[in-house]
């Protein structure tokens, strides 16, 4: 469990350094546009991957960390016992959802993979490719509000979450 705790921190670290490279890609993207020079064509495509990328490899630590969205003003005005109980209740219908959304996501990867299709804008990747990162940032998301689960840990609106 230590090494896939060090996997999902590494991952939202490397989700991070993502979000810096676009940062640094549109900044020389703009120097290049105003000083004359050809920008790149890619930036912008590549952008918009990289901002997928990202979202996947933050979400299951951010899940881990209980800094994901969650809507309290209903649960906040509950009794501490009802709270809990719809604070397990969430867990489990966000890990069904979760893990749901991730299977489908890699059925459709292994059909894009199959088919061979391509995902064409300014550069072309592999299709499948965009459905494997929804893929194991779901399937990881689900995991870890499984474990959170079954810890007992639940999120009930008093401190973390936003």
């Amino acid at each position: 469990m230590r090494i896939y705790d060090r996997v999902i921190t590494g991952l939202a670290a490397l989700g991070a350094l993502s979000l810096l490279y676009i940062t640094c890609a549109i900044v020389i993207d703009v120097i290049l546009r105003n000083t004359g020079s050809a920008p790149f064509q890619s930036t912008s495509a590549v952008s918009e991957y990289i901002l997928m990328f990202s979202t996947m490899c933050a979400a299951p630590w951010l899940v881990r960390e209980q800094g994901h969205v969650t809507v309290s003003a209903f649960t906040g005005q509950l009794p501490p016992h009802l709270r809990r109980g719809v604070g397990l209740l969430v867990q489990a219908v966000s890990v069904v959802t979760l893990a749901l959304l991730g299977w489908r996501a890699g059925a459709l990867a292994l059909q894009k993979f199959q088919a061979g299709t391509v995902d064409m804008r300014s550069i072309s990747i592999p299709s499948w490719v965009l459905f494997a990162m929804l893929c194991f940032g779901l399937t990881l998301s689900a995991i870890e509000f499984l474990r959170q689960l079954l810890r007992g840990q639940v999120y009930n609106g008093d401190a973390g979450g936003a």
